[in-house]
């Protein structure tokens, strides 16, 4: 995968309200892909990578407390 679809996901779970849910096969092997993304903008700092404890493969992409709402 591109860094271009990476980045698209990135973005859209910072204009989210909470974060973004992404259905793969290797969520783990998505979140190490996704960490050098993230420290290219500091706004995507505000983002956090964690695998679904429900089944393991989802990756939630989720805002931290404190983050800006992408609805201002």
């Amino acid at each position: 995968m591109s860094k271009l679809p990476l980045l698209e996901l990135l973005y859209a779970a910072l204009r989210s309200k909470f974060g973004v849910v992404i259905e793969t096969d290797d969520a783990e092997r998505l979140r190490q892909k996704l960490y050098p993304l993230r420290k290219d903008d500091p706004d995507l700092m505000s983002l956090s990578f964690v695998i679904s404890p429900i089944n393991g493969k989802d990756l939630w992409i989720v805002k931290t407390k404190g983050a800006r709402d992408g609805e201002e």
